[in-house]
């Protein structure tokens, strides 16, 4: 309804809790548009993924390729023109680190008010810029509309399991089985699926299923930590980091890290999504079991 009304949305929600697949399925179901921008850097990378994934070749777009300097923003625009009448779905857009897709996104606002744009991502970046938008953004007015994906409650976890091994009833599982994973893996459907996977596809027992899945987890979330700390002083956010998941004070935290108050706050700003609480995924579990959060992914940072 969102969309057919005109707005622009996003999809918002911790890691592993469906965004992709919720998004994917959704430009499918109405011949649009999904593109990917894991690894994308710049509008460059914008401009190719977004003709290609339109069934566009940069010839098409008027590109000489045999240029020195080609204009990668108007390259954009011209594609946005292309699809102004399908649903573009844009996943993983805080990694299209560039000053100018505000001003881009404004631009296609502005031109093609018939375009459908659906985001999706971490909150970060440029997307913190599309939730939030300050008076000096470009899109100062004009947030998109917000969807925001939890996880599972247990009961629901629980169900959810439940229903994906009645489909495969060769593999054995106990009510003790479904309810430490579901204790392990903490309401994620994206986890959940990970086990359920092992345990139906590859055929693996629930204690090496629950394993594979964990050590799956801390790559990716390990990932997404180097990745957001690239360009930024990885000291000061380690150790806020680490201060922060044992409760430290905000005088103690002046102290250790050696800052003022400005720096400081500006830290902790970037570390507190749209809904106030700190980036549980960021905080390492080094603490006694009887203290540690029920997710059990560790990272190393």
């Amino acid at each position: 309804r969102l969309v057919d009304s005109g707005s622009w949305i996003i999809v918002m929600g911790k890691r592993m809790t469906g965004k992709t697949s919720l998004i994917k399925t959704f430009a499918k179901e109405n011949g649009g548009v999904y593109i990917n921008l894991l690894g994308a850097r710049g509008i460059e990378d914008l401009a190719r993924k977004l003709l290609a994934e339109s069934g566009f070749r940069l010839e098409e777009a008027g590109i000489n390729l045999e240029l020195f300097h080609i204009k990668w923003t108007k390259v954009v625009e011209d594609a946005f023109s292309r699809v102004k009448d399908k649903v573009v779905v844009l996943d993983e857009i805080q990694d299209v680190s560039s000053p100018y897709l505000l001003k881009l996104l404004k631009s296609a606002w502005d031109t093609h008010r018939e375009l459908k744009i659906v985001f999706s991502g971490s909150y970060i970046g440029i997307l913190k810029g599309l939730v939030d938008p300050d008076s000096a953004s470009p899109l100062y007015g004009r947030s998109p509309a917000k969807v925001l994906l939890k996880t599972f409650p247990a009961e629901l976890s629980k169900e959810f399991l439940m229903a994906g091994f009645k489909e495969h009833k060769h593999i054995g599982v106990s009510s003790v089985e479904i309810g430490e994973a579901v204790e392990k893996l903490n309401g994620y459907v994206g986890w959940l699926t990970h086990y359920g996977n092992f345990r139906c596809i590859r055929r693996l027992r629930h204690e090496e299923a629950l394993k594979e899945t964990i050590k799956e987890g801390s790559k990716i979330l390990q990932a997404e930590i180097d990745n957001f700390l690239t360009n930024r002083r990885r000291d000061l956010y380690v150790k806020a980091l680490r201060m922060t998941a044992v409760g430290a004070r905000w005088n103690q935290m002046k102290r250790e890290l050696d800052t003022n108050s400005k720096v400081l706050r500006d830290t902790l700003k970037t570390l507190t999504p749209h809904d106030g609480r700190r980036k549980r995924w960021l905080l390492l579990d080094r603490r006694p079991n009887t203290e540690r959060s029920r997710e059990a992914f560790e990272v190393n940072i």
